[in-house]
């Protein structure tokens, strides 16, 4: 019997103990492990936090790589939790500011990014980890060099409002019926018609062989997500062609067959669209039916505070 007794009173103990513990486990700090989802697809991710005296401390794992980003301005209200951390970018610094949400041991939310105009979403699904508490400055001294942080690719609207405004642009090509070779430095200013669906523009450039101009219509389609194009080169040739912009990171398009020199040319053209203010221009070219070859290739860039990115 007096056994019985000494074996109640352990387990009385030992519930005690756990339940103390519970209860005196702040409900952030510690180490928080599950998935992002952004437009990069699913990954790994962490969350670490630390309590202190002046209140919360942590970080964030980055898409890729090793290493974790500080989180700023970290405030805790209830089960809402609000804080920023900024990443380095080709484009400048950007910012992402969490809004999330703990529910006993699960920690959910979004990242928000706000870039060119647009707002891009990581969405965060988070358990406490096993492996307790960690420090937020814990990794700092792993060794090796630290990878460049990744941050999610922005995806541009398919919208004629995308190429409103004044660009510049380097364009390297070969020689060929459409256009001398050599580089060529030149702008294009797309004025959107009050239609917001059709665009001209008016090209101008240098090259090796003196100046040249251009000018084309294009008409956008929303529901097929297509752009058509009437334009006329320098040279005087005109090329009409149609670019399927399904996808929102390029434009590919089929141009309908030139005639010049007594040869007729097939273009192929893609617009890849790097951000909001960027985006490149590869063109191949076959004459009279032989092989795809690289014609040329430039990169454009928005001027500042140039056109509408509604």
């Amino acid at each position: 019997m007096k056994a019985l007794i000494q074996i109640a009173l352990s387990i009385s103990i030992a519930i005690a103990s756990a339940l103390t513990a519970a209860a005196q486990q702040d409900p952030l700090e510690g180490r928080w492990e599950g998935t992002v989802q952004s437009m990069q697809g699913d990954a790994k991710a962490t969350m670490t936090f630390k309590k202190g005296a002046e209140g919360y401390t942590g970080q964030v794992s980055r898409l890729r790589g090793e290493g974790d980003i500080p989180l700023t301005q970290l405030k805790l209200s209830g089960n809402q939790i609000t804080a920023v951390a900024s990443v380095e970018s080709p484009n400048g610094t950007i910012e992402v500011k969490y809004q999330l949400t703990i529910q006993g041991d699960t920690l959910k939310g979004k990242g928000l990014v706000e870039f060119g105009g647009q707002t891009f979403e990581l969405t965060y699904d988070l358990k406490r980890g096993s492996s307790g508490a960690r420090s937020p400055g814990e990794q700092q001294g792993q060794s090796g060099p630290q990878q460049r942080p990744v941050v999610p690719q922005p995806q541009q609207k398919q919208s004629a409002q995308y190429f409103a405004g004044h660009w510049t642009f380097n364009w390297l090509a070969r020689e060929s019926p459409l256009g001398p070779s050599g580089p060529v430095d030149g702008s294009i200013t797309y004025t959107l018609a009050p239609d917001q669906k059709t665009l001209t523009y008016q090209i101008e450039g240098k090259s090796e062989t003196g100046d040249f101009h251009g000018s084309a219509r294009i008409t956008f389609d929303e529901t097929s997500k297509t752009l058509s194009y009437e334009e006329r080169l320098p040279n005087g040739i005109q090329i009409k062609s149609v670019g399927d912009w399904s996808s929102p990171i390029s434009i590919r398009f089929k141009v309908e067959p030139i005639k010049a020199g007594g040869h007729t040319l097939n273009l192929r053209r893609t617009i890849s669209i790097i951000s909001a203010f960027s985006y490149k221009l590869t063109e191949e070219l076959s004459t009279d039916g032989g092989p795809y070859e690289r014609l040329g290739q430039g990169l454009f860039t928005k001027a500042p505070d140039s056109g509408s990115q509604k």
